[in-house]
């Protein structure tokens, strides 16, 4: 195994105690899971599967450094799950960059291949709160109350990444929906030639996008608060 990969299996075997550490310690626990989330994201490919899995990490990390807060951990817990909803964004966001690039290649990208990025985006905010319930329901009392009620309110008022992914579904339809051709020149092989390739594009852009925005944040700083 390569020093490369061996140190992206390690990130992501501590990212439950990344989070948790933030949750206990940090000053603007928003910011920095959200930081801490986008290197993860970015460490591999970017497909549905990888982000549901450290989705979950993130959440159960989350509440484990709650749990130490005792009564104050809930407004803990929700300034970072805050912070994963702003990573998702970003991750939306990654995504559209990659399918932007590949549709330039109207030749090896069909009008298929769009839906199935667009499909796989528009599961985004259902993953995210699905998550929340999952570790609901193994997590103690008040990191479940807490997790419970963040889910009722994203079914109700939406959240920020299923804002993020309607907005960015309209758009790729519009840009490229009429231009790219119906036909796929080969079969299910190359349907997944094509998803696995967005998916390391995605993570790419995402690097370039979460150094972007850890610039901007150091050059402006939030005020310390937590979250």
């Amino acid at each position: 195994m390569s020093t490369a990969k061996s140190d992206k299996n390690s990130n992501r075997d501590n990212l439950e105690g990344y989070i948790k550490e933030a949750v206990e310690t940090d000053n603007n626990i928003r910011e920095t899971v959200r930081c801490i989330t986008l290197k993860a994201f970015s460490e591999g490919k970017l497909d549905f599967s990888e982000i549901s899995q450290i989705a979950n990490r993130v959440v159960k990390g989350a509440g484990l450094g709650a749990i130490t807060h005792g009564r104050d951990g809930q407004d803990k817990l929700t300034y970072a799950v805050a912070g994963l909803d702003d990573a998702l964004c970003s991750a939306a966001e990654a995504c559209k960059l990659a399918v932007e690039e590949a549709s330039s290649h109207v030749n090896t990208f069909s009008k298929q291949d769009l839906d199935r990025a667009i499909n796989d985006l528009s599961e985004l905010e259902a993953m995210f709160l699905d998550t929340l319930k999952e570790v609901a329901i193994e997590a103690n009392e008040t990191v479940s109350d807490t997790l419970n009620d963040l889910v009722r309110h994203g079914r109700v008022s939406g959240t920020a990444v299923g804002q993020k992914t309607t907005e960015i579904a309209t758009l790729l339809n519009q840009q490229f929906s009429e231009r790219l051709s119906d036909t796929v020149s080969a079969g299910v092989d190359s349907a997944a030639k094509v998803t696995s390739n967005l998916a390391y594009a995605a993570a790419g852009f995402l690097d370039a996008l979460g150094q972007k925005l850890n610039q901007k944040s150091t050059s402006n700083p939030a005020p310390n608060k937590s979250k």
